[in-house]
């Protein structure tokens, strides 16, 4: 896995810049909502998400993943992400490998939301880790109007199974998103979320409330930021995010 994932990088490196779109939603860049619009067919990115949390048990965790997106099949994407963690919430290094696909089956109409299926898997490449986890979901998304600013709301629901449930653990967990997202400006776009998601350790889930922006700083770069505060016990007193993504490849256009 690790061998692939350098692979991968190497070769993102040496691809030719397309354009980036600071509408198109990604986990994490800068909150926990995602669009049903895949990217480009055979466009490339590099991703980078850097996240501090501070619990209500007032520890404090960092937490680092770059990620190679790929426009690959039609209508679809796939990712790779090699998460990082330091910190007192977890033992340091590297944490589990996930793959994962989103497929649009479905293009958004004047009445119906665009609607996209989620499948993938999180391998035990870090520590106490065991087992490969599927993961299962969907996105749907759907314009407001027909308004230039893209007034747009999202849904996003996720599961994940625990293959190798230890005894304090669930056999498996589920995110939830709701949220909101529009233009700005032609650069800037931003977004407003409300997450709630299940730990794998039993009895412990979190709610979130999120907010954040993506600015365009050139056709390749798109900078994120973003905040999220906790509801209630178990959540985190505060999230901070910041990301990076920059185009790798001109898509490949078919003749006519």
């Amino acid at each position: 896995m690790r061998i692939l994932v350098i692979t991968m990088l190497a070769v993102g490196a040496l691809a030719m810049p397309a354009r980036a779109d600071v509408s198109d939603l990604e986990e994490g860049f800068p909150t926990a909502l995602t669009d049903a619009y895949p990217k480009e067919y055979l466009g490339r990115e590099a991703q980078l998400v850097n996240r501090f949390i501070r619990t209500d048990k007032e520890e404090d965790g960092f937490f680092f993943e770059p990620r190679l997106e790929f426009g690959f099949p039609r209508n679809a994407q796939i990712s790779v992400a090699v998460p990082f963690r330091a910190g007192e919430l977890e033992p340091d290094g590297l944490g589990d490998v996930r793959v994962e696909a989103l497929y649009n089956f479905n293009q958004e109409t004047l009445g119906v939301p665009a609607v996209s299926l989620i499948a993938g898997l999180e391998t035990p490449t870090g520590d106490d880790s065991e087992g490969v986890d599927p993961i299962v979901g969907a996105v749907f998304s759907k314009t407001l109007g027909r308004s230039s600013l893209l007034h747009r709301l999202h849904l996003v629901g996720r599961y994940q199974f625990n293959s190798e449930e230890q005894a304090d653990e669930r056999d498996g967990r589920y995110e939830a998103v709701v949220g909101y997202s529009r233009r700005v400006s032609p650069q800037l776009f931003i977004l407003f979320d409300y997450l709630r998601e299940q730990d794998l350790k039993e009895h412990e889930e979190t709610n979130l409330v999120e907010a954040g922006l993506r600015y365009g700083l050139s056709p390749i770069w798109v900078l994120s930021a973003g905040v999220g505060f906790g509801i209630g016990a178990e959540s985190p007193e505060v999230q901070a995010t910041v990301g990076l993504q920059r185009e790798l490849l001109i898509p490949y256009s078919s003749p006519e």
